[in-house]
């Protein structure tokens, strides 16, 4: 599954991943940004961000809250 924007930041975040950038009018596709280039970016254009996360993965990690 791919997460984008916030979403994906805050994944990668957890996770100690890199984020990737779509190319856009201004620069090409970008891959290996840390969580502050991905949020410099993010903050003019969030759907720029994205992370591939296998599906099973990122479900685990949702349901690790409290009481599920």
């Amino acid at each position: 599954m791919k997460l984008t924007g916030f979403d994906a930041i805050e994944y990668a975040e957890k996770e100690g991943l890199r984020l990737n950038k779509k190319s856009d009018s201004i620069d090409p596709e970008a891959h290996g940004l840390s969580i502050a280039e991905a949020e410099a970016i993010a903050s003019d254009n969030p759907d720029l961000i994205w992370i591939s996360v296998p599906e099973e993965e990122y479900r685990e990690r949702k349901n690790m809250e409290p009481g599920r």
